[in-house]
């Protein structure tokens, strides 16, 4: 009788070590093979994961959002096979792809999702801060400061008067939170780093004296043409007109300078009126850039082509032609403003 006990006994041990065992194999399959809850026309969907979280409550907020059915299983899983305290605050992209093991393992090494802005070339620094306060995930640090503050932030042992110009055009990929001077102090050493490479193989006898110079000349090449193969013939015409000191007469100075006050149209009242940066009226170049010009703008400032052209003209197509004599010039306006 004993010895049947003892066999029941061992049997029952037996039984229930082998369900032990059996159950963790399957939560461990469960937590490492179920994919989550991602709906099929979303690609990828977001989670927040605010400082001071803990296991269990993350958990929850995958079930709230609808990632995964069971957080307690959820939990005890991470409990068991990954270490489901060790979790780092972030916004982290959810895909069809990822199972809750994978999750969870992302969140505990940080991975956090990438959210990206991008500068065009040729923009201001108005329309730079207005990009940066529209993202949703970048953090206001600097929208306070004047245009002079942010300069002397970025620069302190320089005497830049404006940010204009100083700002690298790129997208830019940052974690949630990141803040706007993150971005700007990245774009400045971005800038100042192609600058500086440009300028080592800049061309002889240029009209420009240093690299902030060759910033602002580059910030009216970028602005006058979008096509880059002109980029090179533009910065002839304005290198040509420096060096014979004629003046630069560039329509986007009058707007730069007319700021707010510009219509929408250059008026005659407008190119007859002496500001800082109306190249129609002052001689060499404006006082700052009027844009953040991009790499081939520079490259093209210090590299320009060499040719006698003197003027250009739009032809209402993105493109110019350009001109060595003002009677060449005057022909070409006639034929394509004039008359348009």
């Amino acid at each position: 009788m004993l010895k049947f006990l003892r066999n029941v006994i061992i049997a029952v041990i037996t039984s229930g070590f082998a369900a032990v065992f059996a159950g963790y194999f399957w939560l461990q399959h469960w937590y490492e093979t179920t994919h989550l809850h991602v709906a099929p026309e979303n690609s990828s969907q977001l989670v927040e994961v605010v400082r001071g979280s803990h296991g269990r409550s993350v958990a929850l907020l995958l079930a709230e959002q609808g990632f995964i059915e069971t957080p307690q299983l959820a939990y005890w899983a991470a409990r068991l096979f990954t270490d489901a305290q060790h979790l780092q605050a972030g916004v982290y992209a959810v895909t069809a792809n990822d199972t809750i093991s994978g999750l969870w393992q992302k969140i505990g090494r940080g991975e956090q999702h990438y959210f990206s802005i991008t500068f065009a070339e040729g923009l201001n620094f108005a329309e730079w801060r207005e990009h940066i306060a529209e993202h949703p995930w970048l953090k206001a640090e600097w929208q306070d400061l004047t245009p002079q503050q942010v300069a002397h932030s970025l620069a302190p042992n320089k005497n830049y008067p404006l940010p204009e110009g100083l700002l690298f055009p790129d997208t830019y990929r940052f974690h949630a939170y990141t803040s706007d001077r993150q971005i700007y102090q990245q774009a400045y050493r971005r800038m100042q780093g192609v600058l500086d490479e440009l300028w080592a193989s800049r061309a002889d006898n240029l009209p420009v004296a240093s690299t902030y110079e060759a910033l602002v000349l580059a910030s009216i090449i970028e602005k006058e043409t979008g096509a880059a193969h002109e980029r090179g013939l533009v910065a002839s015409v304005f290198t040509n007109r420096l060096v014979k000191g004629m003046r630069l007469q560039s329509d986007p100075t009058i707007v730069y300078g007319l700021g707010e006050r510009y219509r929408g149209v250059i008026y005659r009242s407008d190119i007859n009126e002496t500001t800082a940066y109306n190249t129609y009226r002052i001689n060499g170049l404006p006082p700052t850039p009027i844009a953040m010009p991009g790499r081939e703008a520079i490259a093209a400032t210090l590299q320009p082509e060499t040719t006698g052209y003197l003027y250009f003209v739009s032809q209402n197509d993105g493109t110019h032609v350009f001109s060595k004599t003002l009677q060449e010039h005057n022909r070409a306006v006639q034929q394509y403003q004039r008359n348009k």
